[in-house]
């Protein structure tokens, strides 16, 4: 009996507190739109971006930082990296009155930024223009880098971080950011990270497309 109430004690916190909260059925919907824009530009399944389960917690939470983004499970800390500030952004810019239905139409994303690109604009100039994080918008980039769609512009990252993140991809890897940051300086952002990761691996998959079988 005293272990059984001791496995209780345990596990009634955990019940209660996920299912503490109603799920807002507008704030979900309008968090459902920016997944489906954010995983069209980056060429992914929705639920690659955000789960529905760790939808819905974000909508019973609320959260307004992210120590407390990562307490939603599901997100761990590449996922936080990776779109942490912008699920932040969609709940403040939902607390500000903004419904679904009400964003930029992005049905050919990535067309708008090879676009933007070819008429000169920096990344800083595409993200205004088209109403996204500037997170997002180099992430999309780097993707597009990475698959050879777009040439490494060395005005994104200079010379000098380039070899530092470049050495520091041959001793740790190019898997996982969070790795390449902890042992970078920390004026090298996760941007710039990001677009020379794309360019080393676009690097990597044409030396072995290289080699002959």
């Amino acid at each position: 009996m005293t272990k059984a109430a001791v496995g209780k004690k345990v596990v009634a916190p955990k019940i209660a507190y996920a299912a503490a909260g109603p799920v807002d059925e507008s704030l979900k919907e309008y968090l459902r739109e920016w997944r489906r824009s954010v995983a069209k530009e980056m060429k992914l399944a929705a639920f690659v971006v955000l789960h529905d389960s760790s939808l819905d917690e974000i909508c019973r939470r609320r959260p307004k930082s992210l120590s407390e983004l990562l307490e939603v499970p599901g997100i761990g800390e590449k996922k936080a990296e990776t779109y942490g500030r912008e699920i932040l952004a969609a709940l403040e810019r939902f607390r500000a009155g903004e419904r679904a239905g009400g964003t930029e139409p992005q049905s050919k994303p990535v067309e708008e930024t090879l676009r933007l690109l070819s008429e000169g604009k920096t990344l800083e100039e595409i993200a205004q223009i088209r109403g996204r994080q500037m997170s997002t918008v180099v992430s999309a980039v780097a993707g597009l880098v990475e698959t050879g769609q777009v040439e490494f512009q060395a005005a994104w990252v200079s010379k000098e971080k380039q070899s530092v993140i470049e050495a520091a991809c041959a001793k740790v890897g190019m898997d996982w950011l969070k790795p390449l940051k902890d042992i970078l300086p920390p004026e090298i952002t996760y941007d710039e990270i990001k677009l020379v990761v794309g360019k080393l691996r676009r690097e990597r998959s044409s030396m072995k497309a290289d080699v002959p079988a």
